[in-house]
């Protein structure tokens, strides 16, 4: 059985900062899980910034009548793309709020 290309978008918070966060599994056969902050979509200066060896750059599709839907924006993407781009999420450190 194959599994489609983007399965089961959840929203979440993060356990540590408390950040809304959409889960989603994409990819061929669903091989990688997306968490990703919907609420900051990136400039594309933004874009260059974050992106990195461990941090994936997504294009969020919505839509009014289906769930939203991640795809990776690789190294093509076209310019004039109408959809938000988001980054996987990456937590702030926190500060210890006591020393033991």
């Amino acid at each position: 059985m194959r599994r489609p290309r983007a399965t089961g978008a959840a929203d979440s918070r993060c356990p540590s900062c408390g950040a809304r966060l959409l889960r989603q599994w994409v990819g061929d056969r669903a091989a990688l899980l997306a968490t990703v902050d919907p609420a900051a979509p990136l400039t594309p200066d933004e874009q260059a910034a974050a992106r990195g060896p461990n941090r994936l750059i997504w294009c969020l599709h919505t839509s009014p009548y289906a769930p939203p839907r991640l795809t990776w924006i690789t190294s093509w993407h076209p310019p004039d793309c109408p959809h938000p781009h988001v980054a996987d999420h990456d937590c702030p450190p926190r500060q210890p709020t006591t020393l033991f």
